[in-house]
């Protein structure tokens, strides 16, 4: 029979552990999102506006208990892809990269409604309900803001209400874009990483009569 100092000593040994556990699988995961992240970008560049990086950083606020940690996977996406499609002018890269980064604030919504651990209907109906709520706020975030910037920089519009409006109306088609490719790229993300979850649940219930 273990002492109470033993047992104290037993679960902390067994903290530290987790917590090494949790750092090394946040920080392979980190590099492998990060290079799978820009080398899609560079594939799918010919896609006007479709995009992994905003369900990135959906997922990288999520998962990642670290706020700094979550930013910088976009942003390493970002910037790594940028050096083989090239930059642009400098506002305009500064807007795309904070509006990229923006759905990592939505880890609270998330967290909360995306409860995927715990199988069922109800909870799977609830994950889907927020994650495309969360989806779809990035998505029209990145399209309001962007083409302000757009039309408040250059000179393809009338720097008027009215050029305004056709600066938003001509940029539909592409919103189209960021709509399927934030939604594609979050619910792959997402759905994979639930299966993922699934699968330790099940390999944990499968251990504890033996553990017994």
């Amino acid at each position: 029979m273990l002492s109470p100092v033993n047992c104290i000593t037993s679960t902390s040994t067994r903290e530290k552990t987790q917590v090494k556990r949790q750092h090394l699988v946040e920080g392979v995961l980190f590099v492998l999102l990060v290079l799978v992240g820009a080398q899609t970008r560079i594939w799918l560049q010919d896609l006007p506006n479709f995009a992994p990086v905003a369900g990135l950083a959906l997922f990288a606020g999520y998962f990642f208990r670290s706020w700094l940690l979550a930013l910088c996977l976009p942003l390493s996406v970002m910037a790594i892809s940028d050096l083989s499609i090239g930059g642009y002018d400098w506002r305009m890269m500064a807007v795309v990269y904070s509006m990229l980064a923006v759905p990592v604030a939505f880890r609270s919504p998330l967290r909360r409604y995306l409860n995927l651990d715990q199988g069922g209907v109800k909870s799977a109906s609830l994950a889907a309900t927020g994650l495309v709520g969360c989806s779809l706020g990035a998505s029209v975030l990145f399209f309001l803001t962007t083409n302000f910037g757009s039309w408040l920089w250059f000179n393809m519009y009338e720097h008027s209400l009215a050029g305004l409006v056709q600066c938003y109306a001509m940029a539909i088609p592409f919103f189209r874009y960021t709509l399927c490719g934030d939604l594609f790229f979050a619910a792959a993300l997402f759905g994979s990483y639930a299966v993922a979850a699934q699968f330790r649940l099940a390999a944990q219930a499968r251990s504890v009569p033996a553990a017994e």
